[in-house]
């Protein structure tokens, strides 16, 4: 069983969801079915995408350039920000005649209005980073800096994967974890998204490029650090050994409801109807495969 913090969103809200999206999507399946659940797995709301542009702008330009000792400006941020919106936003309306918006794939037509919008929160939260002292000081102390890498370890039956916005270790103290959200409305359970990514710089095998005392600090030494870019907010995450363990039994239970819903059955031999839906409308209309879903058979 694979675990995630977006896996257990997924289940909480809609097991059917879940399913389609982590057991039954296959883009290489003889089924159509399942190769056409791995195409809606893709499609992403301009919000979602709007975050990943600063994600990508932060990880692979603003990153680099302070490990360079070559700082990025604000400015050059901002262009290069504006550079990947142009080219995604083409490729994204032409990849084969298609389109990878959710809306548009859900018959919302897409304005030059949500285009604008995007861009001008794209803009907000590089500039709500730059003048985030907490964040900087983190940046610029440390020894190295690893963005957006995948950690895995295992956890009873289940192997957790998560990946932190950027890890920062230093020479004589615990590393530091810094999510960044570009989210209108922030959720409650960061606190144990954090944590589930101090375990696992704690537990996973070191990676080839990190410093050789990276696993020797124990989850609750390790800084956090939650940034909500559009808000401009930083906020800092103090955590204890009992966080720990609550967030190694939160791990463990909602693993084991996924393994509970599979009933030990391999995963060819699951159904959509296996699962059941979700109790909230809402739900329904922002999920990508309500089409797969609702249709008769599926």
């Amino acid at each position: 069983m694979r675990w995630s913090f977006s896996a257990h969103r997924s289940f909480r809200k809609c097991p059917r969801q879940w399913f389609f999206r982590t057991v039954f999507a296959n883009s290489r399946a003889r089924d159509p079915v399942r190769r056409e659940a791995h195409r809606l797995s893709k499609l992403e709301g301009i919000q979602a995408w709007r975050g990943k542009i600063v994600d990508s702008v932060i990880s692979e330009t603003i990153i680099p350039s302070i490990a360079w000792k070559r700082p990025c400006s604000l400015g050059d941020a901002e262009r290069k920000a504006d550079e990947l919106l142009a080219v995604q936003r083409a490729q994204r309306m032409s990849r084969n005649g298609e389109s990878v918006f959710f809306e548009a794939e859900y018959g919302v037509p897409l304005t030059e209005e949500m285009f604008s919008n995007a861009r001008a929160e794209i803009h907000t939260a590089l500039e709500n980073l730059y003048v985030a002292e907490p964040v900087w000081s983190v940046l610029q102390q440390a020894k190295t800096l690893v963005p957006q890498r995948p950690l895995s370890f295992k956890h009873g039956t289940a192997t957790v994967r998560v990946v932190p916005d950027l890890i920062a270790f230093h020479t004589a103290r615990a590393p530091s974890i810094v999510d960044w959200k570009v989210n209108r409305y922030p959720l409650r359970d960061y606190w144990l998204q954090l944590t589930t990514g101090a375990i696992g710089v704690s537990r996973c095998n070191p990676h080839r490029d990190w410093p050789s005392s990276a696993a020797q600090h124990n989850p609750h030494e390790v800084e956090l650090l939650e940034v909500q870019l559009l808000k401009g907010d930083v906020r800092a995450h103090v955590i204890s050994e009992t966080d720990v363990y609550e967030a190694d039994d939160f791990i463990s239970i909602s693993a084991t409801e996924m393994e509970l819903a599979c009933r030990g059955r391999d995963a060819k031999d699951l159904r959509p109807d296996d699962f059941p839906v979700a109790s909230d409308p809402k739900t329904c209309q922002l999920c990508p495969f309500r089409k797969l879903c609702w249709r008769s058979g599926a």
